[in-house]
């Protein structure tokens, strides 16, 4: 009795004991949930990249302009193409910058005719280049 009693306390309590609680650690200048930009902590002499992970394939870059401190990257696609989307991650070189904090504004257009609203998705955000 008292070894069947400890076994079905072990099968109650053993998975309980042995789970492993993961904290929610958010990653250095991660841009909402599929934007990152890299290195983590730029500098002036830095190549700085933008990534942009599960990003289909037919989503091509058509601007990546900076003006003063604003950064525009435009990325578009045509909806009536009936592409299917193959997930890839994306690195679109910003290239080096001058110490101070810039504005970039990503956003993803549908070029189709036939949508009533083109942006899709768009995504403004802060980055500081140090010295």
């Amino acid at each position: 009795m008292k070894l069947s009693f400890y076994a079905l306390l072990f099968l109650l309590f053993f998975p309980f004991g042995c789970t492993k609680k993961d904290k929610v650690v958010q990653q250095v200048n991660q841009i909402g949930n599929n934007m990152k930009i890299i290195p983590e902590n730029p500098g002036s002499k830095d190549e700085i990249r933008l990534i942009v992970y599960d990003d289909c394939t037919y989503n091509t870059l058509s601007k990546n302009n900076r003006t003063g401190n604003t950064i525009d990257i435009e990325k578009q696609f045509n909806s009536m193409m009936k592409w299917p989307c193959f997930m890839k991650n994306d690195t679109i070189l910003i290239g080096e910058l001058p110490p101070g904090t810039y504005n970039v504004n990503y956003t993803l257009i549908d070029i189709s005719q036939q949508t009533p609203q083109n942006i899709t998705y768009s995504n403004t955000f802060q980055l500081k280049v140090s010295m």
